[in-house]
């Protein structure tokens, strides 16, 4: 099989997962058919993905078509090929993320509910996935000496999961308030957050669990951390923050390279989670009432 190892060591993290195992997939369905991964054609790569359309979601061939691309993109680059096959391969028609995403008052009674809710176990968590948009493992990996401040404004230190290194994003008082209390009689390499029932650091299925079991008491419709950050993006852009704004302080891979630089800035002149967090506790609007209609005798 295809020695993978050199283009995967530029990578990281998920997006590094992602791209190991579609390329193992692609390189299987290469060996059985007697292609040379490194030399695939046009056509070989198009049947392939017509096979996987018959077993896969279109989302999902649209995304084998990106990592395919980017891994001869790179062949290309190196001088390992002339071209790059995947070139004018069209991706299918996806649609919009199906995943469901809390509205503004769902949004509100799930901040209210949190902190009364077995102590208060995942109030970080929830902040920092509605009001920050971190992604569903990142808060598991934040120590306490990642609770920072920038320009007089409470900051944190994100250990990227789609990009080496780390971004430092703005955050709400109220939040940075609920993770100092988190970060009390802890050191600086302490795991900034741990379960109360174990006193160890949360766990992926543990803190699902719990979370599911937060939603159900909130009575609110079946929802996940990635919907969470769903949510984040969705209500910063309905409250009137700039979508290049928004995409930064999510960390999109979309995002032009030269975000990447000026996270640190945007964040701290305009602070998505804090905005956000101040628009949604204002008191909505009554819906406005028809005019009866009047005939004058």
């Amino acid at each position: 099989m295809y020695d993978f190892t050199t283009f995967l060591s530029r990578l990281s993290g998920r997006t590094k997962e992602n791209y190991n195992y579609t390329l193992r997939l692609w390189a299987k369905w290469c060996d059985a058919h007697g292609i040379d991964v490194a030399t695939a054609t046009r056509q070989n790569i198009e049947e392939w993905i017509a096979e996987r359309r018959a077993m896969v979601q279109p989302r999902t061939t649209k995304t084998d078509i990106g990592l395919l691309h980017g891994f001869y993109k790179w062949l290309a680059e190196t001088g390992v090929r002339l071209d790059i096959p995947t070139m004018g391969i069209r991706r299918p028609r996806s649609g919009r993320s199906e995943r469901p995403w809390l509205g503004r008052l769902d949004a509100l009674r799930l901040l209210e509910a949190v902190p009364h809710w077995r102590g208060g176990e995942l109030e970080p968590q929830v902040r920092l996935w509605l009001l920050s948009g971190l992604r569903p493992g990142e808060p598991r990996a934040l120590q306490v000496g990642d609770l920072q401040e920038h320009d007089g404004m409470p900051a944190l230190r994100v250990k990227a999961t789609k990009t080496p290194g780390t971004e430092i994003i703005a955050i709400p008082e109220s939040t940075a308030d609920v993770l100092k209390r988190w970060a009390s009689e802890k050191n600086e390499r302490d795991f900034l957050l741990t379960n109360p029932a174990t006193g160890a650091p949360w766990g992926k299925a543990a803190e699902g669990n719990s979370f599911r079991a937060l939603v159900a008491h909130a009575g609110l419709p079946p929802v996940t951390p990635s919907s969470l950050r769903v949510s984040f993006v969705t209500l910063a852009i309905q409250a009137g923050l700039p979508e290049y704004e928004v995409s930064i302080a999510a960390r999109h891979a979309s995002s032009a390279q030269t975000a990447y630089y000026e996270r640190l800035r945007d964040q701290a002149d305009n602070p998505v989670g804090p905005i956000l967090e101040d628009w949604l506790i204002q008191t909505p609007s009554p819906a406005p009432q028809p005019t009866p209609f009047r005939i004058d005798v």
